[in-house]
């Protein structure tokens, strides 16, 4: 059975011991000493806390070349691991390089001590399954857990280390196995999955890129954990892990919402992957909504009907898109008390959100102009429907409007993209109601300058969670907490 373990990092002996009694508390199955973070570490701080947790405890003093502090203890690294065997922690953790030589001799000390031994590697770059599965030979031999620690910089090297965690489980031989880094976090969130005799969890900070926080590792501790996630390129904007993780946690699902951060060539081979990963469910974001719609086995109405997906249900490895933005903005626009019908709209945009938004509007009865910087991408936008749209050009459209709305379906403004408004301001003075469909920065220029000429105006929060919700309510069949979703989306977004 797989045990969460919160690791303690604090620089004291007393916080330390603090801090682990709160994490046992919170639902931690062990707490591991990073001994190598106190600030001063002595023997009778090294006895005491082996008194207090005992068999609840990790022994581990990480070396500098391994990710390690400097303790200032005054004693050479061996007597200090020495001194780590004796006094009863449940567990000791070696390093298979720095401690070689004094394994064997450690190993017996902490067995007539009854503690065991975690023999462990930290690689500083990604490595193949054939050197990772010698790593835990080698550390199987010569202590009681293997454990093996890789960075993962992409979707595919940490599906490389999930399928080999999978054949070493079967030795049943006791092993940790983890993949550094957001995008390795489905090794930790799969721990229990993959019979990983740990899933290390961070308390408070987290002592390694993409540990999931204590609170997430407890709720996924069980034997079917499962994986929602964003997928798209340029994603780190995004709050969509913040509002799901809300959601999720309010409900006490075993689940997690994991960032994938891909290309297009990518998105088969992921889709393909979805039973390896444990993955329940996708939104998709720009660049791929429109893309991936070809790849699913099955779209709903709306998905179908606009050729772009924001999310996708994976069951039993049949995928079905739908489009959830379609819902998000219509939902959004009834909590505005904007009516649309017989009025004119403005949509800047030619992508997945702005075939959302286009959409709705002509249901709703709105006229409907699109521009767009490609005027060729405008243009199969509005062929795309059979009602009539008037495509504009960026250039006409100081000389049109007014317009009752104007909507941002661009990524102009997002974090990470350029901040110009989509439009001038000569356009934006005409229009009645901005809305831009950026929620990250909160406060962008256009909605800057709409402030400025006195025009009412809201950024896409409202819509984020409105599709967020119904998203998580088709992963899920469960209800999400819209309360919590907002609670997550304000603290994401300070």
């Amino acid at each position: 059975m797989t045990k969460v373990v919160a690791v303690i990092t604090a620089s004291t002996p007393g916080e330390a011991e603090r801090q682990a009694r709160t994490a046992i508390q919170r639902g931690a199955d062990l707490v591991e000493f990073r001994l190598d973070r106190l600030r001063d570490l002595n023997s009778a701080d090294i006895r005491k806390l082996a008194k207090s947790f005992g068999p609840r405890a990790i022994a581990t003093l990480r070396s500098p070349p391994e990710g390690g502090g400097r303790p200032r203890s005054g004693l050479p690294r061996l007597a200090v691991l020495r001194e780590l065997c004796q006094p009863g922690f449940g567990y000791v953790d070696l390093e298979l390089e720095a401690d070689a030589k004094d394994i064997r001799d450690l190993r017996v000390l902490a067995k007539r001590h009854r503690s065991r031994v975690i023999v462990s590697r930290h690689f500083e770059d990604f490595v193949g399954a054939s050197k990772i599965r010698d790593t835990l030979e080698a550390s199987a031999a010569v202590g009681d857990i293997a454990k093996a620690v890789v960075p993962i910089a992409h979707w595919y090297e940490a599906l490389e280390v999930v399928d080999l965690a999978r054949s070493w489980a079967a030795k049943s031989k006791p092993y940790v196995l983890i993949g550094m880094g957001p995008a390795g976090a489905v090794t930790r969130v799969l721990a229990g999955d993959l019979g990983q005799a740990f899933h290390y969890a961070a308390f408070g900070a987290e002592a390694a890129p993409g540990q999931l926080p204590l609170r997430s590792a407890v709720r996924v501790h069980g034997p079917e954990p499962f994986v929602v996630g964003l997928v798209g390129h340029r994603i780190g904007h995004s709050i969509s892990p913040q509002i799901h993780e809300a959601a999720l946690d309010a409900a006490g699902l075993p689940g997690v919402y994991l960032p994938f951060d891909v290309e297009a060539s990518d998105l088969e081979p992921l889709l393909q992957s979805a039973d390896r990963l444990r993955l329940r469910g996708l939104n998709v974001t720009i660049p791929h909504k429109e893309r991936i719609a070809s790849m699913l086995d099955e779209l709903d109405g709306d998905a179908e009907r606009l050729g772009a997906v924001n999310t996708v249900v994976v069951d039993g490895g049949w995928t079905k898109g739908f489009n959830t933005d379609v819902y998000g903005f219509r939902i959004s626009l009834r909590a505005l008390g904007l009516r649309l019908g017989e009025r004119d709209a403005l949509v800047v945009g030619a992508g997945g959100a702005a075939k959302a938004v286009v959409h709705v509007l002509l249901r709703e009865g709105a006229r409907v102009q699109v521009a767009n910087r490609s005027a060729s991408r405008a243009e199969a936008l509005a062929d795309s429907f059979d009602e009539p749209l008037d495509v504009v050009s960026l250039d006409e459209l100081p000389k049109r409007g007014p317009w009752d709305l104007l909507v941002n379906a661009t990524p102009a403004g997002m974090e990470g993209h350029d901040a110009t408004p989509p439009v001038p301001e000569s356009v934006i003075r005409k229009a009645a109601f901005v809305y831009d469909l950026v929620y990250n920065p909160p406060s962008t220029l256009l909605l800057q300058v709409a402030a400025r000429l006195g025009k009412p105006a809201t950024s896409g929060i409202e819509m984020l969670l409105h599709q967020a919700a119904k998203a998580f309510e088709l992963w899920t069949d469960r209800p999400a907490s819209i309360d919590a979703m907002r609670r997550a989306a304000k603290e994401a977004l300070r």
